[in-house]
């Protein structure tokens, strides 16, 4: 892991704006509570590669992500590191066990390089404690992550290797989208694609090939082009 910048600076996006980029609990805030948040944050940057934060620690603050493109795992009490959720601008990351008052039970890993607010500890909890609408999207935004992450557990354990990483590379297309000459709009490593697909990175690399020998994508360097997403779909529904 590479050291990180750690450098806290005024934060260059106001809370106000991330309601316009979709973020479901501060949508709907009204001004002195926007207002209040942004006066008790600083920025915090990380690179490619760099935890926001690790399976174990304790959160002292909450994070909300402005910038970039996240990966949420646990290593199990086999060793096994599993996929839980992927996150893009505007959302907050770890606030479930912020909310439980308990260690991470997850690790957030930087896949683009990534600015967080970290929003102080006293006020958000002000804000659960007396903002019943704040406190009520936060619950929502709990019970959706509960089920997205038990949705894709069904989704990937079920299948067979092709089945599951055809899976993946829709799950990346979903929440990242593609750019505009087809390329995920996101680089993973063939580990962490293994990781999202439950897979080892062998089968993976073996997977894709076969992916690209099929014609459902084209592998450029680091970038994958997704040629047939039709196929791809069909693909993933295979068990």
């Amino acid at each position: 892991m590479k050291n990180s910048s750690l450098k806290n600076d005024a934060c260059d996006l106001q809370c106000g704006s991330c309601t316009e980029h979709h973020n479901p609990i501060l949508l709907g805030q009204d001004l002195i509570t926007l207002d209040g948040l942004d006066s008790h944050k600083s920025e915090i940057s990380f690179g490619r590669g760099e935890y926001v934060f690790k399976q174990g620690a304790y959160p002292s603050g909450l994070f909300c992500l402005s910038r970039g493109k996240v990966l949420i795992s646990k290593v199990d009490k086999n060793g096994n590191s599993i996929v839980i959720n992927l996150h893009k601008e505007v959302s907050f990351l770890g606030i479930s066990d912020y909310v439980a008052e308990q260690s991470y039970q997850s690790s957030c890993l930087c896949i683009s390089d990534v600015k967080v607010c970290m929003i102080q500890d006293d006020q958000i909890r002000m804000l659960l404690k007396n903002n019943k609408t704040f406190t009520q999207k936060v619950l929502k935004t709990l019970a959706m992550d509960y089920h997205q992450s038990n949705m894709r557990m069904l989704a990937i354990t079920k299948k067979n290797m092709s089945a599951r990483l055809a899976v993946a590379l829709l799950e990346l297309i979903e929440v990242f989208g593609l750019l505009k000459s087809g390329e995920i709009n996101v680089y993973l490593k063939r580990s962490e694609l293994g990781i999202l697909s439950c897979m080892s990175t062998a089968n993976v690399i073996r997977h894709l090939s076969l992916f690209q020998k099929s014609g459902l994508i084209i592998i450029a360097g680091k970038q994958i082009k997704i040629v047939n997403q039709d196929a791809l779909i069909h693909e993933s529904e295979i068990s």
